[in-house]
């Protein structure tokens, strides 16, 4: 194959946000005011204060994972062309040929959205646990030696302060859409890029295999994008039910 010229960011200053993030759940959504906030907390008090540190945070983490999916989308949009990821035989002989159908400008369609998918994924999930960070502050929810502040300890320490809240938050948690994209974030930050295909290297019963290997597609990825936003959605929709707390 001859050389691939990658051009980063290329043509990122003519985004059209509202197109470009027209498929977001979260589009319109800002996180309510004092969203997180006892009813009988004054502006005086420092958990008052720290709440609402944490309540900035969770804006500005919601604004930019808004950012990175319509970046994401533009370049998506772009063109690329790999929902046939590989052919084989490859055009020219080879026994498996990938990425069949990609010109030059593919590549760096490719490039570019493979980028903001992963910070898409990596801030997504911080929106979870900063959502846990508040649950344990609005419900005086005390952490226990070596326990993390995570969404899912948050959830489970619910059990017995908000059962009702702790149930709907527990079926999102158990929901296709929230366990799709946290696998793929999961993949993302430790494991094998979905993104990109595997070595196709596999040992079964002590026997090493080589075949093909895995890979996710754009358009698949696409999805699992719109559906951990839709989990989001979802959350701040369970949240309102029950918030502020009295």
């Amino acid at each position: 194959m001859s050389k691939i010229n990658i051009n980063p960011f290329e043509g990122i200053t003519n985004i059209d946000f509202d197109e470009c993030a027209k498929e977001n759940p979260l589009k319109d959504f800002t996180v309510p005011k004092g969203m997180f906030r006892k009813e009988e907390s004054h502006f005086m008090f420092f958990d008052d204060w720290d709440t609402g540190h944490w309540e900035t945070l969770l804006n500005n983490r919601l604004l930019s994972v808004g950012h990175n999916f319509a970046y994401a989308m533009f370049y998506y949009y772009r063109g690329i062309p790999d929902d046939e990821w590989y052919i084989s035989p490859g055009k020219e002989g080879k026994s498996i040929e990938y990425y069949p159908h990609f010109d030059e400008i593919h590549y760096s369609n490719f490039y570019n959205f493979t980028y903001f998918v992963d910070v898409f994924f990596l801030k997504a999930y911080t929106l979870f646990e900063t959502i846990g960070h508040l649950l344990y502050k609005v419900y005086d929810i005390k952490q226990k030696p070596r326990d993390l502040i995570t969404f899912k300890n948050a959830i489970a320490n619910l059990k017995n302060i908000n059962k009702e809240l702790y149930k709907e938050l527990t079926t999102l948690k158990h929901s296709n859409n929230f366990k799709d994209g946290a696998k793929m974030r999961n993949d993302i930050a430790h494991n094998h890029p979905p993104h990109h295909k595997s070595s196709g290297v596999k040992k079964i019963n002590g026997v090493e295999l080589f075949g093909i290997g895995e890979y996710t597609t754009s358009s698949e990825i696409k999805l699992v994008m719109i559906g951990f936003l839709e989990s989001i959605m979802i959350t701040f929709d369970i949240l309102q039910k029950y918030l502020p707390s009295k």
